[in-house]
């Protein structure tokens, strides 16, 4: 058959205008799912899987509908037997309507000759010019589709293959013991399907092979990195899966993803039935061990980072405890274990922070093999970070409970970020005003002996706007003085200064008389561009703490670096707007425990941006930070809050400020809670 009996083919012509349809019908079908996962989002993993798998039967069975009615609307006796003679047949059929139309139009139908003639005629003729001009792209969509099935077919039997080798190479049975839990903990899911473990020395991740009779393939080395407990709730995690039937499932997504692999709406469609299938497994496991959320959690991220340390990726044709999301994953498995005892509180906390972080680091932190972040890291990205109100801030005992472990754990994190921090000392926290605290005197102390600056703020963290000029002076000057005393037994100079607040004063001239001041003392006010709310996220996270609330704590974490990676898309389109670059930005933070316990996630972020951290030298000597505001015309707009300098310059240019993305709904009713409380 050449070319142009194939391009003629009925069959290759059905099969255009069955894809031409799938477009509309699987994106109807997605925006059905997207619909009702809104309002599922309270109800469980499985009812949301449900929906996800109900969408995709759809998605793929309107295609094939479709096709069906296609070849059975087809008049073998009068149909053309080619792409012209179809045309032709159209021209005169087009022709003869268009004279039908033309008399049914004048007065012997005048009730129905209008109406016809200009609504249902117009559709008619957009149909006819729609099928006339597509028609002659129907082969080559047809053949682009073909080529396409056949792309993804080759891999997904590439798969399949992968995973037989899995299955029958380099496997053996584990020990007997093992052999013992794994029939007992079948019999506790009441699994009738005959379930084999084997252990592999192929793989580094436990996955399912297999659906009729699946094997539970468990890599050698796990049995020896995770404990007894943690692999049981692995394996039960498999059983569960086995339980469900998701192998099918898995198999009919991937048949799916093969047929509709041109469609984004069926790649996100099944995207969503991986995500809720996770869930779904993981909350059988969470029911059938319910006092054993953490140890799970562990076990997951530890898996996590073993696959990571091997760098394996699997086939997605099987069904793997670390699949899906897993940082969400390990939130949701969290969140509810909220009734510890006190008695065990510090350790659950902190078992579940090192959790967090262990997880995160693997999954933020400097992959090797991928060298463009590698390039971005080294680019023209700068990041300077200023910490306000050293030394660590602890909102829930005075003394602080902790704030030398916060301290030395903030430290050591920006150490291994390389970060040039500065810190601005409020000497209100270590001082009386007449004698240094020497606990908290020796963490500043501490920072500055790791090497990182210091600057001044106020001897109280005061806003410029409430306070007389010489008043707020003084209170600089106070903290200056032992600022001096602490840097003084190094020979170190002070050099710069932080606005409280970000705040500037009420009227020009005191801002102008008071950084002549500064001047006069060697000290230059820091610009700060990257302007935040992280203070709010910090003080829930505090709050979650005393209350031992580990999923709180999580989930605070995971909003926290949400929110400054949408401040950082905010500020960095300020720059390009502004500049039609990017420039160096300084960011303002509180040395707080979530900033110590989350540092990983938050300078990952910013190196996986493409940032590099710099002094605040180098940032301030960027050229964008020569631009003039006009602070008589901004405080009249912003009244006493404190801004960015991005939004400053935005004002004096007479342009209107970007929307700013807002702070998590949960995070600022915990704010508002305190404000309560305190009046």
């Amino acid at each position: 058959m050449n070319w142009e009996m194939l391009a003629d083919s009925k069959l290759i012509e059905y099969t255009g205008w069955t894809l031409l349809h799938s477009l509309w019908q699987i994106a109807f079908v997605a925006l059905i799912l997207a619909a009702a996962s809104r309002v599922l989002r309270r109800f469980s993993a499985n009812a949301r899987y449900a929906a996800a798998v109900a969408a995709l039967a759809l998605a793929a069975g309107l295609p094939i509908v479709t096709f069906v009615q296609l070849t059975r609307g087809a008049r073998p006796d009068s149909a053309p037997t080619s792409n012209s003679d179809l045309r032709a047949d159209r021209r005169i059929a087009k022709q003869n309507r268009a004279a039908e139309d033309f008399s049914s139009s004048g007065k012997g139908n005048p009730e129905n000759g209008a109406v016809a003639n200009g609504a249902l005629g117009t559709i008619e003729n957009l149909q006819q010019a729609f099928h006339q001009n597509f028609g002659r792209f129907l082969p080559l969509a047809a053949g682009l589709w073909l080529v396409g099935v056949a792309f993804f077919g080759v891999r997904f039997a590439g798969g399949m293959w992968q995973l037989h080798v899995y299955k029958t190479r380099e496997t053996s049975a584990p020990d007997r013991a093992w052999q013992v839990n794994f029939a007992a903990l079948r019999g506790r899911l009441k699994i009738a399907l005959p379930v084999r473990l084997r252990q592999s020395g192929l793989i580094e991740t436990p996955i399912v092979v297999g659906w009729l009779k699946p094997v539970i393939l468990i890599p050698a080395s796990v049995f020896l990195q995770l404990t007894p407990r943690e692999l049981e709730t692995i394996l039960a995690h498999e059983l569960v899966h086995i339980r469900r039937g998701d192998a099918f499932v898995n198999l009919a997504q991937n048949a799916a993803e093969t047929l509709f692999f041109y469609h984004p709406g069926v790649w996100w469609i099944s995207r969503a039935i991986r995500r809720e299938r996770e869930l779904a497994a993981d909350a059988g496991v969470v029911e059938i061990f319910e006092n054993s959320r953490i140890v799970y959690a562990k076990a997951l991220a530890n898996l996590e980072a073993i696959r990571r340390q091997a760098n394996q990726t699997l086939p997605r044709y099987a069904t793997a405890a670390n699949g899906g999301n897993l940082m969400h994953r390990i939130a949701k498995i969290l969140q509810k274990n909220t009734e510890i005892k006190r008695s065990a509180s510090a350790w659950s906390a902190g078992l579940a922070c090192a959790l967090i972080s262990a997880f995160l680091l693997a999954v933020l932190s400097f992959n090797q093999t991928t060298l463009v972040n590698a390039q971005k890291q080294r680019g023209a990205k700068k990041m300077a970070i200023g910490f306000v109100s050293i030394p660590t801030i602890d909102r829930s005992a005075d003394p602080p409970k902790d704030s030398d472990e916060t301290m030395r754990r903030l430290i050591e994190k920006l150490r291994s970020h390389k970060v040039p921090a500065i810190g601005f000392l409020q000497g209100g926290l270590i001082s009386d005003g007449e004698k240094l605290s020497p606990a908290r005197a020796d963490m500043v102390r501490s920072w500055r002996d790791a090497g990182f600056e210091i600057g001044v703020g106020g001897f109280k963290h005061i806003w410029f706007y409430d306070t007389p000029y010489d008043d707020y002076v003084a209170n600089v000057e106070k903290n200056e003085r032992i600022a001096k005393n602490i840097l003084g037994e190094k020979n170190l100079p002070v050099k710069y200064f932080s606005y409280p607040f970000l705040n500037t004063g009420k009227t020009a001239d005191d801002r102008a008389r008071f950084e002549n001041w500064l001047q006069s003392r060697g000290l230059t006010a820091v610009k700060y561009t990257f302007d935040n709310q992280e203070w709010m996220y910090s003080y829930a996270y505090d709050m979650a703490r005393n209350d031992n609330d580990t999923g709180a704590m999580i989930e605070i974490r995971i909003a926290f670096v949400k929110y400054m990676s949408e401040m950082l898309d905010h500020y960095e389109a300020y720059a390009r707007e502004m500049f039609g670059r990017d420039v160096a930005q300084t960011t303002v933070l509180t040395p707080s425990r979530l900033i110590a316990d989350a540092a990983d996630e938050l300078f990952g972020l910013f190196e996986k941006r493409g940032y590099r951290f710099v002094s605040m030298d180098e940032a301030l000597a960027d050229d964008a930070y020569q631009t003039e505001e006009n602070f008589a015309d901004t405080k009249d707009k912003i009244g006493k809050s404190g801004i960015s300098w991005f939004e400053r310059w935005t004002f004096a240019q007479g342009r209107r400020l970007r929307d700013e993305p807002r702070v998590d709904a949960r995070i600022w009713k915990t704010w508002e809670d305190r404000k309560a409380k305190s009046k």
